[in-house]
């Protein structure tokens, strides 16, 4: 079974300045005898890479608690100090490196200790996080104020927050008022429908029975995605021994591609709204009455005719105590004709809109 290929990171020596040694072979500083710190590992420049060859991986390097050498997985004292290795933490990883226009960019032990350094503060303040709200204390404080230009945009998140409260409270800004009943409206309606013969279009298997002149055509119905390819990039890992290995990660692409289907048109029996009848009134006597609706004729032909959607509303007007403007309200049949004219109601108000709650009205 084929391996990833496998290389030695790098590191410098922060003690004499040596530079570019070998993750993996130079545990040690060959020229001060420095041990070597995991925290200063970097990828090689491209075309620098020395591959490692049969070196079994045991796992990420244990970072000794006594002086803080990394060791291989496997050993059991710290190869520096001596210090026994039980418990100890792995050593922290480097972020993936992916290939951007066919080679990587360039890295360095300073952009490594900055990475580590970016890490472990994000997990001391998760840490941190999660104390307070097992004690129910407060937050630890927020992290350094932002640069010029977050601070600029956190001023404006902060100011169209502020804007959308205000602009909700001033629109939806109510306040209880005592209205008055000063008088009833109905209206109803009834749709007439008549069938004629429409010309018409769906897709084939859209077509009703009994459509008749059918005529189809080849059109484009949808679009489908179909994978065409991929894209692959070189990537480096970071294995915590003091290696990395290169794989390669592949995106699929895809081509959009047009679906074909027959439309077609016909002619074919459809009821239409051709008339609608109304009955209207004021006060609640008499008692609403639905419109008398003649047909000319019923079936299933050209002409005929039939009763379509009944439609109904019931608005109560009012009067404000406080400003006599005028009010009303849309309300069920049973709740309008319930509601004596003069009858005096707690209602809630808008400030703004002047619309009124009406379903939470109540008697006074």
């Amino acid at each position: 079974m084929p391996t990833e290929p496998r290389y030695e990171m790098l590191w410098d020596c922060p003690a004499c300045g040596t530079s570019k040694l070998l993750g993996l072979t130079h545990r040690h500083c060959p020229g001060c005898g420095s041990p070597q710190d995991a925290s200063k590992r970097y990828f090689p420049p491209a075309g620098e890479e020395v591959a490692v060859e049969n070196h079994p991986f045991q796992g990420r390097d244990k970072q000794c608690g006594g002086c803080d050498t990394p060791n291989a997985a496997s050993a059991g004292f710290c190869t520096s100090c001596g210090a026994p290795l039980d418990g100890s933490k792995e050593v922290r990883t480097r972020d993936e490196q992916l290939a951007s226009g066919g080679s990587f960019a360039g890295d360095s032990a300073k952009a490594a200790t900055e990475e580590h350094r970016e890490a472990k503060q994000a997990e001391r303040e998760a840490v941190m996080a999660q104390h307070a709200a097992q004690s129910g204390h407060a937050s630890p404080p927020p992290p350094p104020a932002p640069s010029t230009g977050s601070k600029a945009l956190w001023v404006g998140v902060a100011g169209a927050v502020l804007l959308a409260l205000f602009c909700g409270v001033f629109l939806f800004w109510e306040k209880e008022a005592a209205v008055v009943v000063s008088g009833h409206a109905w209206e109803r309606s009834v749709a007439v429908e008549t069938l004629s013969l429409t010309q018409q279009s769906a897709w084939k298997e859209q077509v009703p029975a009994g459509a008749q002149g059918v005529s189809c055509r080849q059109e484009q119905r949808d679009t489908k995605q179909v994978q065409d390819g991929q894209t692959c990039v070189d990537k480096r890992q970071d294995k915590g021994d003091g290696t990395f290995a290169v794989t390669q990660e592949c995106t699929p692409n895809y081509r959009s591609e047009a679906v074909y289907g027959e439309k077609c048109s016909y002619t074919a029996l459809t009821w239409a709204v051709s008339d609608t009848r109304r009955s209207g009134g004021k006060g609640v006597t008499p008692a609403p009455s639905w419109p008398a609706v003649a047909l000319a004729a019923t079936g299933n032909f050209v002409g005929a005719q039939r009763e379509g959607q009944r439609t109904e509303s019931y608005t109560l007007n009012l009067v404000n105590e406080a400003d006599k403007s005028a009010l009303s309200c849309t309300l069920p049949e049973a709740k309008w004709g319930s509601m004596a004219d003069g009858s005096r109601w707690k209602a809630q108000v808008g400030v703004i809109s002047g619309a009124v709650d009406c379903a939470g009205m109540s008697p006074m």
